[in-house]
């Protein structure tokens, strides 16, 4: 089965005809499908249209959240081993969505829409060009078009992830730390037919905050102790070397140790050190304590086979 998601806050202008252009894109594949819109609290007339819409689950946040919290709902209602996401502006067409499905189908696991010509306002282009190279750099996946708003997952590599800030974004990433196969298919994109943009330039800039905090998840999520033990045997070593020039300069005659900081910022340094390493081995623990207690496990198996 086949789970489509859409995000929907006062689209009321598109709405109608964006379910009509799923059931077309749907129906033409012959199989199993499902429909989900997660109205983020529209204050217009988006949830009178959307009800009365079928085949659908529409699912109503008691206020607008934002588009992150929508996406997160939609996975957690989501029954499908394919999870496709679009945006509910129609400037990604439901009509391209057998184009990422087919990839699916040829083996990858996660098909990512790259808007190959933009209709946007220049500024929004240049600003995401800008931001794709940076997210390329820190999180080490090269695609051109992060903010598509057309992909599509196996649900097995995004099932259990829980969404925060603006980083529904870089689930590819998650999705290929876990072992998935990831590709980009060229896909159009179209001038806004009706409404404003939801995702303002500002922010964006705010979710390079989110680009951080989610790019220490990835890399030393499931090894805490690196990271912080990492910096704690840096610590330790300037420590070290703060007291060694202490010596150094007692010895020479230069420097008694009561007139110079080096033996405090030596001390100082020590303690940072020894904390850090303390924090990494508690961040261990509770790691350890997470996956005991809720029975997951940070590995995606691809295959059981038995052969009897």
């Amino acid at each position: 089965m086949v789970s489509v998601i859409v995000p929907i806050f006062n689209e009321e202008g598109t709405v109608q005809e964006l379910h009509e252009r799923i059931v077309a894109a749907m129906k033409k594949q012959g199989f199993p499908y499902e429909i989900i819109f997660v109205n983020d609290g529209s204050n217009d007339r988006t949830y009178e249209i959307a009800k009365q819409l079928k085949p659908l689950t529409l699912v109503t946040h008691q206020r607008n959240y934002g588009e992150t919290p929508a996406f997160d709902t939609g996975i957690e209602q989501a029954s499908g081993d394919i999870i496709v996401f679009i945006d509910a502006d129609l400037q990604d067409d439901p009509a391209e969505i057998p184009l990422l499905l087919k990839k699916i189908d040829e083996g990858y696991d996660v098909a990512v829409g790259w808007r190959q010509k933009r209709n946007d306002h220049w500024t929004r282009v240049v600003f995401s060009r800008f931001a794709n190279i940076i997210v390329w750099l820190i999180l080490d996946l090269k695609l051109h078009d992060y903010g598509c708003g057309l992909k599509a997952y196996r649900s097995k590599f995004i099932k259990d992830f829980r969404l925060w800030g603006n980083v529904q974004v870089f689930l590819p990433v998650i999705a290929k730390e876990r072992g998935a196969k990831v590709c980009e298919v060229p896909v159009s994109n179209y001038f806004r037919k009706s409404g404003a943009a939801k995702i303002k330039i500002l922010n964006m800039i705010k979710g390079g905050f989110d680009l951080l905090s989610f790019a220490f998840f990835i890399k030393y999520f499931s090894k805490p102790l690196r990271f912080f033990g990492g910096w704690g045997t840096v610590s330790i070593i300037l420590s070290i070397i703060a007291f060694g020039a202490a010596i150094i300069l007692r010895l020479l005659g230069i420097e008694d140790f009561t007139t110079t900081p080096l033996p405090i910022v030596g001390t100082l340094f020590l303690i940072l050190g020894v904390l850090l390493f303390m924090m990494g081995l508690l961040a261990e623990m509770l790691l350890r304590m997470h996956y005991a207690s809720t029975g997951r496990s940070p590995y995606v198996i691809r295959e059981v086979k038995r052969n009897e």
